[in-house]
């Protein structure tokens, strides 16, 4: 585990509201009020002194405890009376400044995200994860209990079961056939052993080799336990029609080598043939490559060990297990039925070998012909038995506006009889590896086993459902799963499947384009939640200082960014020591005095002689719309326009998109064109 990061919930602060009319009144600037706050908690150690042979630790206990410390701290004197903090401001109990918040199913919650290290089991960290929780339960309030809203161990585990059920069926069944065609125990359980050992064998390899036992990885196992029991069969029976066709005195060791040493080049060659196809899957990159190579090394790992069993150990094994008068396999009524109706083909199509080699020919080219209609994405779907929903809002969206937004949209959801539970987040988990403004909402979707939906529904026509009943205005929607979203933003940043990135140099250049190429873009059939990024849209409220005014009362830049940065945003200064518990204390202007333009206008600076000036005085007030975000790539200012592909192939649907994209319109330059805009799919390949 990396870390964990709280996420909703309110951070207890203790605050102090400052009026600046009392700071005038008193003749106190602002930054007093700041420094003996902070000079005045503080512990502090002497060493020790000795008496009656006994050492003591002399400490000097400052720390604050509670509201009345704050409210009592001197500031200074007039007339020799003392000028507490609570003469000049209001002192209360509060939340702290946030940037995300949690909900679920209309409920305000307080939640954590556990990030777990690279390389780590899942399934092992997730189990410790549960264990240390029922560790904390007994020391949790009382009411207070941890509970997950989202698990993988269920995605997990059904992958285990999927792979290890299909395991057993594939060794029953192969056991089942064997005994069925060449009807000897015996050369059934010499075949059979090669399915275990060379198990064993290509476990072996993937521990020198690194390659992690996961779902793809055990997946390469059980693709090739065909190919493993195939040359066993191969050489088990070769060596049994040798031995049951030598002549009495033959030595079996001999009759066994020489049944072998027949059979070894075409096998290895065979096993090599089909080691050579997966060479294309070792070059892939991204996410295929992550994906696939583990399994094209255990499907190696597996047939090369099969080989050497065959080679080795199965000989070795017929020796000792193939004794007294053995049957040929001919003489099998299943075998010899097959075979009756096996020869009167081979003979036809050898007296035929033109017509067979020009059929073959034709349905070879044919194949080439229906290239166009197969998809030709690699990435296999992957159903985790789960949605992310992950709607956008208008970068000018509060942080209260996204939260009713939220919570209606879950109580939405949870309406579906088909969902088992909904969780939604704005904005950021306190980590810095979620760097999400509080217009971005990741609301995670359990749903209940299929067996309980509707009938004939589908995940699907779920999602459409609930696409329909969650239009808002002013929202936009994507739909994906948490584990490929997550792939698909470390990947390239983006939350969709596929993307336009637009390069330029201005930032509401990049936004009216980018919203050209959304309208373009869903005039192409198979594009849905379509989004272009909102890069100018944030209201800003900006002090630009007037430094000559500045300068007449001789106040520096710097003292009025303080009083900006203090007075209006909110300082944390310091922090109470509580036991084992901390938390900040804030100095700031009263909510009534910072809340609107007029306000902020009568926020005081202090000048070195004492004047107390409206920063008005030394400053130009002004609305202004800015950026929410700026992403740059290679040097230039950047701009996305996000969407899903459903119902298509997705290369197709790019090859399409760009052709629209690419035509001039309309007597001017399409927008991509003009600003050298690129599709790139979730892997950040540029298609």
């Amino acid at each position: 585990m990396s870390e964990v990061a709280s996420v909703g919930g309110y951070i207890k602060q203790y605050q102090i509201d400052v009026d600046p009319n009392k700071l005038l009144a008193y003749k106190i600037k602002l930054g007093q009020v700041f420094n003996a706050v902070r000079n005045s908690n503080v512990d502090v150690g002497a060493k020790v002194v000795e008496e009656n042979n006994m050492e003591f630790i002399v400490r000097g206990v400052g720390f604050i405890k509670n509201v009345a410390d704050i409210e009592n701290i001197v500031i200074a004197s007039r007339d020799d009376v003392p000028i507490y903090v609570k003469n000049i401001a209001n002192v209360s109990i509060g939340p702290d400044f946030r940037r995300g918040a949690l909900d679920k199913e209309g409920q305000e919650a307080t939640g954590g995200v556990v990030v777990m290290r690279y390389g780590e089991n899942p399934l092992q960290v997730i189990e410790s994860v549960k264990e240390k929780i029922k560790e904390l339960e007994p020391g949790l309030p009382k009411g207070v209990k941890i509970v997950p809203f989202y698990d993988r161990t269920g995605l997990i585990q059904r992958s285990i079961n999927t792979l290890r059920s299909t395991l057993f069926l594939e060794i029953i069944i192969t056991i089942a056939v064997i005994t069925l065609f060449l009807l000897h125990f015996s050369s059934t359980l010499i075949v059979s052993m090669i399915l275990p050992v060379g198990v064993l064998l290509a476990f072996i390899a993937m521990y020198f080799f690194k390659v992690d036992a996961n779902i793809m990885s055990l997946g390469g196992i059980a693709i090739a336990i065909g190919a493993m029991v195939d040359y066993g069969i191969i050489v088990t029976e070769n060596i049994f029609r040798h031995l049951s066709e030598r002549k009495e005195g033959d030595d079996i060791i001999a009759t066994t080598l020489a049944a072998t040493k027949e059979i070894a080049r075409p096998l290895i060659v065979a096993m090599m043939t089909t080691v050579i196809s997966f060479v294309p899957i070792f070059a892939l990159q991204g996410p295929e490559g992550k994906l696939f190579i583990p399994l094209a090394y255990t499907k190696t790992f597996a047939m090369a060990a099969a080989v050497i069993l065959s080679l080795t150990l199965i000989p070795v094994l017929c020796t000792f297990m193939l004794k007294g008068k053995l049957r040929l396999p001919e003489e099998n009524y299943i075998a010899k039925k097959l075979h009756n109706g096996y020869e009167p083909l081979v003979r036809w199509a050898l007296s035929h070998k033109k017509l067979v080699v020009a059929v073959a020919l034709a349905v070879m080219l044919l194949g080439f012909a229906t290239s166009p209609f197969i998809g030709r994405e690699f990435m296999p779907p992957l159903d985790e038995g789960s949605i992310l929903f992950m709607p956008v809002t208008l970068p000018s969206a509060s942080l209260t506006q996204v939260k009713e937004i939220m919570k209606k949209q879950n109580e939405i959801i949870k309406s579906f009889p088909e969902v088992e539970s909904v969780v939604g987040k704005l904005g950021r988990a306190e980590t810095a590896t979620d760097p999400a403004p509080v217009s971005m909402i990741e609301t995670v979707i359990n749903l209940k086993p299929k067996d309980k939906w509707r009938k004939g529904l589908t995940k699907e026509k779920l999602v459409r459902e609930l696409n329909a009943a969650l239009q808002i205005p002013g929202v936009s929607n994507i739909w994906t799963q948490p584990i490929v979203n997550r792939i698909d933003m470390l990947s390239t940043g983006i939350r969709t499947q596929v993307g336009v990135k637009i390069f330029g140099d201005d930032l509401a250049k990049l936004q009216a384009l980018a919203e050209e190429v959304e309208k373009v873009l869903r005039t192409v059939p198979g594009a849905v939640d379509l989004f272009s990024e909102k890069i100018v849209g944030k209201p800003y409220i900006e002090f630009e200082i007037d430094r000559q005014a500045a300068a007449r009362y001789g106040i520096q830049v710097g003292d009025i960014q303080n009083v900006i940065m203090t007075a209006i945003g909110g300082n944390n200064i310091t922090n109470t020591v509580e036991k084992r518990e901390r938390y900040p204390i804030r100095i700031r202007y009263s909510r009534e005095l910072r809340d609107n333009i007029e306000a902020l206008k009568r926020v005081l600076v202090s000048s070195p002689s004492g004047l107390h000036i409206p920063i008005s005085q030394v400053a130009k007030i002004k609305r202004v719309m800015g950026p929410a975000m700026i992403n740059g790539e290679n040097g230039l200012l950047r701009a996305y326009v996000l969407l899903n592909v459903r119902g298509r192939d997705m290369v197709g649907f790019v090859e399409e998109a760009s052709r629209i994209v690419g035509k001039p319109g309309q007597g001017q330059e399409n927008p991509a064109v003009d600003c050298a805009a690129c599709f790139f799919d979730h892997n950040g390949h540029s298609l």
